[in-house]
């Protein structure tokens, strides 16, 4: 058993002498090769290469459509103009299109009588579909461009004292829903606004408006069912003055623009703001329907002739095929678009856009 340990110690001085020699100190054949040889610089440790991929096709970009061509996708779908071997009944495909649209008689055919048919007969088959969209985009264009506003940063607060703004229309075009909108956009811009509940005659008016106050957290001046209409507006321009509000805006009752009596109530109501505050009503808004296609130009032309209106309002847009009718009471009237309601919320609450109106409504 000594013996077999002694073995072993001595086994193992061995290879200590060994080890030593290399990792402790250099050994001579190490020496000399110092000498002769330059020394070979250290290794180090170098990351497994990374496989490289195949190449893969690209795909190509796809825009996301825009809130116009959302919101006018079905107008749209009117202008899907198909290749024709008779240009005559493409020329009629488009008329259909346009009228259809609510485009109305006299600009249909002056749209159409505006485009080149001999030159686009001269076209191969399938561009003459394109061409033609192209060509009637182009001459749109001129006839919305009035309704663009002027300033792009409408509303801006008036200096000292309200900005007053009036909201009429027919009954169910939604007016409050329009009010409440601006009042939002309003707010969120950092501007103080007060509403009015000028609509006394439909029993649950106030308290919607009154609803739509709580719920974006302002000020909104209300009286009882049945009560003046013009005392309400008078009271509510009265306190905005005192507690120096930027913005009120004022519910109307709907009127049927046919109604001369009823019409005549309106034109108390704008007296009497003037009187509350001269100059009022600042902006007179009418807000048109436009499901309701070329009835919107009666409404316009009824409204123009009684209170004045100085811009206008479209809700709606998103659920008609008559997205022509918008191009009509443009032309028509000649007054900025100052909203365009393209959907359910808010965000869709937007300021008119010439280019994208266009492009939206032929594609």
């Amino acid at each position: 058993m000594l013996l077999y340990s002694s073995g072993t110690v001595g086994l193992l001085v061995v290879l200590w002498a060994l080890v030593s020699g290399r990792v402790g100190g250099r050994s001579h054949e190490a020496d000399t090769a110092s000498r002769t040889t330059p020394p070979t610089p250290p290794r180090t440790a170098e990351a497994p290469p990374t496989p490289v991929a195949a190449p893969s096709p690209v795909a190509p970009v796809e825009t996301a459509p825009t809130l116009w061509n959302l919101a006018l996708s079905k107008t749209r779908h009117l202008f899907g103009l198909k290749a024709a071997s008779d240009v005559r009944a493409l020329r009629d495909s488009l008329e259909e299109a346009c009228l259809v649209s609510d485009l109305g008689v006299s600009n249909t055919e002056e749209a159409l009588g505006s485009l080149d048919w001999t030159h686009i007969e001269a076209l191969a088959l399938a561009e003459r579909p394109a061409h033609v969209r192209q060509e009637l985009k182009r001459h749109l264009r001129p006839w919305v461009s009035t309704a663009v506003n002027e300033a792009p940063s409408w509303p801006t607060p008036r200096s000292g004292e309200p900005s007053v703004f009036w909201f009429v229309g027919v009954n169910g075009v939604g007016k409050t829903t329009s009010i409440a909108k601006l009042a939002s956009e309003l707010k969120t811009r950092g501007h103080s606004v007060m509403l009015a509940a000028g609509d006394t005659f439909r029993a649950a008016a106030g308290e919607q408006l009154e609803t739509w106050a709580e719920r974006l957290d302002i000020p909104c001046v209300r009286g009882p069912s049945g009560a003046d209409s013009s005392a309400v507006l008078f009271d509510a321009i009265q306190s905005a003055k005192a507690k120096r509000i930027e913005f009120v805006l004022c519910d109307s009752a709907g009127r049927l623009h046919n109604q001369s009596q009823l019409m005549e109530a309106l034109k108390k109501n704008k007296r009497v703001m003037d009187k509350a505050l001269p100059g009022a009503p600042h902006e007179i808004l009418l807000v048109l329907d436009a499901n309701t296609g070329q009835n919107m130009l009666h409404q316009a032309e009824a409204f123009l002739k009684d209170v004045g209106v100085t811009g206008l309002i479209l809700t709606k847009l998103d659920g008609t095929a008559r997205g022509g009718a918008v191009v009509a009471v443009a032309r028509k009237t000649g007054l900025p678009i100052r909203r365009l309601g393209l959907g359910e919320t808010p965000a869709d609450f937007r300021a008119f856009d010439a280019e994208g109106f266009v492009e939206g409504l032929i594609g």
